[in-house]
């Protein structure tokens, strides 16, 4: 399989830094704060620090400036190793680096994976997931040219492509040479978009959205979908159903699987069977007229009905309790398995071999069948009296047909996770930190929490 490093972009934030930050970045009165220790009330140093913190934490979620966020970017079903690796037991989007085995790209505001770069005070965190807004399903069939997808072919070595055809049209030469030469060639379904949908929905439901720092901080632990939000593709409440063409998916896609290290490619309908003729088998040809029906194809704008299943939830969710992060320290956001089933349905469709089912064994795009007892690629005899076709010169032949079909997937993923909130100074941290009597204060006026290595 070719190798295939991530696309990376470290996200710039462009709000000025004192506008982050809690207090306009105000520095704390050090000889004030050291006054009201002095005299037994605390508060008095520190009175505006508090007024700030209850600020941040009480305005609209949308005024909050500070994001921390990972974005992967997925322009296609993964590979056996990116499913293993990124869609196992945890999703784990702020701790993968600038490269994860397989995502095509990677967005990301964290100069180190996982770590904030400044003090923050968390007040709300997000979980999306954009799946591809235009679902569509295209039969086709599936060729290997010869040298593979990137060698020009030769005239006379692109087979014709129908929408359906026998063993007999197979090995008479009825769909051309090219289908001779010892490659593959076989019945292809193409699946745009509704894959993507299809393992989204089984992700949110599969994973606990789990929020841990350092040894002691246990923030949440609860399914996914009560956090998961999917971005609006179509009108709120509907989805509209239209025909499109399907030229420059079936391009895009082959290009893709290409890339990936696939040595076949998919082929559009371009003729309808009508029949055969000649008998016996051994010199039974179809007769195939040419079409264009099959290159638009009804597809749903909107995509699947995902948004329902995660009704109620925010672009961002905000906390009951804001924490207080400090740099070098995991954040621990991860989206932790809690349902085999779920992520064994999501992983198959995820997946460019369908692993979760055990169809590709590694090979792409497998072939899949309706039962595991249809081993063969033929069904029936190919001799009288199974499967008798009438043919167009009036005569009897038995025929036989393909037991699988190559499953292709094409369209775009995209998920992403983040917090939100404000920086807080390094200075103001470490004065509440060397003094718990002020932390404890802030905590209980502010109604938040610090979040460390040691005690929560």
């Amino acid at each position: 399989m070719a190798t295939q490093q991530s696309k990376y972009k470290l996200i710039d934030r462009p709000t000025p830094s004192p506008m982050r930050t809690i207090g306009l970045g105000m520095a704390p009165n050090h000889s004030k704060i050291a006054a009201g220790l002095a005299a037994g009330t605390p508060g008095a140093g520190i009175g505006a620090l508090i007024d700030w913190v209850k600020d941040s934490v009480n305005c609209p979620i949308f005024n909050m400036p500070t994001i921390e966020q990972v974005r992967w970017g997925m322009d296609g079903a993964q590979s056996d190793a990116s499913v293993k690796k990124n869609f196992g037991a945890e999703i784990d989007l702020f701790g993968s680096g600038k490269d994860p085995q397989g995502i095509d790209y990677v967005e990301t505001t964290m100069a180190l994976a996982g770590e904030t770069q400044t003090y923050m005070l968390a007040c709300a965190i997000f979980f999306h997931v954009e799946p591809e807004p235009l679902c569509f399903t295209a039969f086709g069939n599936s060729w290997q040219p010869l040298g593979g997808p990137t060698t020009v072919q030769a005239a006379g070595n692109v087979p014709i492509s129908p929408d359906v055809f026998t063993f007999n049209d197979f090995t008479n030469g009825a769909l051309g040479s090219a289908t001779a030469t010892g490659t593959f060639f076989g019945p292809a379904v193409m699946e745009h978009g509704w894959w993507a949908n299809y393992a989204a929905w089984h992700m949110v439901r599969g994973y606990n959205m789990r929020w841990k720092i350092g040894q002691h901080t246990n923030i949440l632990d609860e399914v996914l979908r009560h956090t998961a939000y999917m971005p609006t593709n179509a009108q709120e409440g509907s989805a509209s159903n239209s025909e499109v063409d399907i030229v420059q998916f079936v391009n895009r896609m082959n290009n893709y699987y290409a890339g990936k290290g696939s040595v076949q490619q998919f082929l559009k309908v371009n003729r309808i069977r009508i029949g055969s003729v000649l008998s016996p088998a051994a010199s039974n040809l179809g007769v195939f007229r040419p079409s264009n029906d099959d290159i638009l194809v009804g597809a749903t704008y909107g995509g699947m009905d995902l948004r329902s299943l995660l009704k109620g939830n925010s672009e961002f969710r905000k906390l009951t309790l804001p924490y207080v992060i400090k740099p070098g320290v995991p954040i621990g956001l991860v989206a932790q398995a809690n349902d085999t089933d779920q992520i064994d349905t999501m992983q198959a469709y995820l997946s460019l071999t369908q692993i979760g089912n055990q169809y590709g064994g590694g090979v792409f795009p497998p072939v899949v069948t309706d039962t595991p007892a249809a081993t063969t690629p033929w069904d029936g005899t190919n001799a009288s009296p199974v499967g008798i076709e009438r043919t167009l010169d009036g005569l009897n032949v038995a025929q036989q047909v393909g037991t699988g079909r190559s499953v292709y997937k094409s369209g775009t993923l995209k998920i992403s996770q983040g917090i939100k909130g404000f920086e807080v100074s390094e200075d103001w941290y470490t004065i509440l930190q060397n003094n718990p009597d002020l932390k404890e204060l802030v905590m209980g006026e502010c109604s938040i929490r610090f979040a460390q290595q040691g005690a929560g």
